[in-house]
């Protein structure tokens, strides 16, 4: 395997695309004994019946009714202002407001801590995100409350007993399957080492109640971003019928949301078994450099194949990135059936921070095997600049 120069934990999360859509699609299983997290940034909707509640399946939620609208409205919004600075401020003097916080909570852009110092050198950690996946199951498991007049859901593992030092709330987004994440944690140092408090949760019972009326209505709140150009607050999916103009012969099926700025486009060949996927991410995290050439390889379907992922940088109207093409070890045609591409929409200021925009487009086919209606790499490769024209 190549050496990683730079960025590996966006690396990971690229090459997963590929890895996703395959494991994903039906074109092979990927080991869940993988190093490499597989994302949700490829997920192509499947069709589903119309249903009653809320979704059993992240495929079924990324095409419920409400949920393009939910990701509208998350991205019109900013996470920062629907937290209850005031209130958090009862149990110690504020710090700051943190939109990058790392890998615990996903790209930033729809999520937000508020932090404040304890009197004991410790410090509350206030940790809003508003668009994670809450299936059915995942709700059942937790505890319902009403607070002001709404449903929420406590995490099965929160309560106030002693030494608890965190507490969990969900706040669902209607029935789309999805929900906002609500914790507040004492902590102390860089290790986020938890420090037990009283009651943490009817502190947060009682800040939820504060602050709930704004997390479900997401009022639109422009984002002052002074780096210039960004994909902040940017629909990755706006050019949808463009995108779709670009496969003759083609019908779209479906658009589904698996988060505010990760999309996929989905299109069938009336007649034929052919089925095309379009997933887009806008992400903010850091740059990666990669050599080019074989940079994975994992097992893949029960013939003992595996799954080979290789490299090359690119480059899309003025934009470096890179190309990730999926091989199948067993069966060489499947390399036309899976590619994604990666650019780096703006750079990250230092170079080593985790705030550069990355663009990623993906084309994958279903079923993976020949004949091909095009190859997915010079596919990807079409469809990329259309997604950038879109952006404002």
């Amino acid at each position: 395997m190549p050496l990683i120069v730079g960025g590996s934990r966006r690396w990971a999360a690229v090459v997963a695309i590929a890895t996703a859509v395959i494991a994903l699609s039906g074109c092979g299983t990927i080991s869940k004994d993988a190093t490499v997290r597989a994302t949700v940034e490829s997920t192509a909707p499947r069709a589903a019946k119309a249903q009653v509640g809320t979704p059993a399946s992240e495929d079924m939620a990324a095409i419920a009714p409400g949920t393009a609208d939910l990701m509208t409205r998350i991205r019109a919004t900013d996470p920062c202002a629907l937290l209850n600075r005031e209130f958090a401020e009862r149990l110690g003097v504020f710090q700051r407001f943190d939109r990058s916080p790392g890998m615990d909570r996903g790209d930033g852009w729809t999520g937000c801590s508020l932090i404040v110092s304890a009197p004991d050198d410790a410090y509350y950690s206030f940790n809003l995100q508003l668009d994670q996946l809450y299936t059915s199951d995942k709700r059942a498991a937790d505890k319902a409350e009403q607070i002001s007049g709404h449903t929420v859901y406590r995490s099965a593992s929160s309560d106030d007993r002693p030494g608890a030092s965190s507490c969990d709330y969900r706040i669902p987004a209607g029935d789309t399957g999805f929900a906002h994440f609500l914790s507040v944690a004492k902590l102390s140092n860089a290790a986020k080492t938890p420090v037990p408090w009283s009651q943490p949760c009817q502190f947060t019972s009682d800040y939820l109640a504060a602050t709930i009326d704004g997390l479900v209505a997401l009022p639109p709140h422009v984002i002052d971003d002074q780096g210039g150009r960004s994909l902040l607050q940017r629909n990755p999916c706006a050019a949808t019928a463009q995108i779709t103009a670009q496969f003759p012969g083609w019908q779209m099926t479906s658009v589904g949301w698996t988060k505010a700025y990760q999309c996929a486009i989905s299109l069938i060949q009336p007649g034929d078994a052919q089925r095309a996927t379009v997933a887009i991410s806008f992400d903010q995290t850091s740059e990666q450099m990669v050599k080019t050439g074989e940079v994975l390889r994992l097992p893949s379907g029960l013939d003992g194949g595996q799954s080979i992922q290789y490299a090359r940088h690119t480059s899309v109207e003025g934009l470096t990135g890179i190309e990730l093409r999926t091989v199948q070890s067993t069966d060489p045609t499947r390399q036309n059936s899976s590619c994604a591409i990666t650019l780096n929409y703006r750079r990250a200021d230092p170079p080593t921070a985790n705030n550069a925009n990355l663009l990623t487009v993906s084309v994958n086919l279903v079923p993976a095997s020949p004949p091909f209606p095009f190859d997915a790499c010079v596919q990807a490769a079409q469809v990329t600049p259309t997604v950038l024209h879109a952006i404002p």
